[in-house]
């Protein structure tokens, strides 16, 4: 009897990052004020700070309480599992990093960045020649997950380094 186990998952709903946001939202007047008190009051950049200050305030106060009420309003998840059977992805923005293979079909996962479009990429290497994008834009932890694949399949390669995205050739 073959039982499904799950050996990796990460979920974030946007409701998570706009409470993240809001957070900032809050966190943001403290760091002005702090800037503030920092600055010597005879600095000329004091007056020239204290201007601009205002106006910096109420446009990111503005713009992250939009995008707050935006990821409220438009509800969506970012997954990512693994189990014996399926290694499966589903980023809400992104389809080409939406995704569900079986790990045993997998050969290598390689991370690269691209110099042209400016972009760190995971690629997901299947044994029929394709590939899958995995996205690095979430805070999972990409050393747990790769342990898990090699547990799952011993035969794929992974990068030795988590954090590094050399450039593409």
């Amino acid at each position: 009897m073959n039982i499904e186990r799950t050996f990796f998952y990460y979920e974030k709903i946007r409701k998570q990052q706009a409470k993240m946001i809001a957070f900032n939202m809050l966190f943001l007047p403290v760091i002005l004020w702090l800037i503030l008190i920092l600055i010597p009051k005879n600095n000329p950049f004091y007056n020239q700070f204290l201007f601009y200050v205002k106006y910096i305030a109420v446009t990111s106060e503005l713009v992250m309480l939009s995008l707050a009420a935006w990821l409220l309003t438009h509800p969506a998840k970012f997954y990512i599992k693994l189990t014996n059977s399926e290694f499966s992805s589903f980023h809400p923005t992104f389809k080409e990093c939406t995704f569900s293979v079986n790990p045993q079909d997998i050969i290598e996962i390689k991370q690269s960045t691209d110099i042209g479009a400016d972009a760190s990429l995971i690629s997901v290497k299947i044994n029929n020649g394709s590939s899958v994008l995995l996205s690095p834009n979430y805070p999972y932890k990409r050393s747990e997950l790769y342990d898990a694949l090699r547990l799952v399949n011993p035969n794929i390669k992974t990068p030795k380094n988590t954090w590094l995205f050399p450039y593409k050739k």
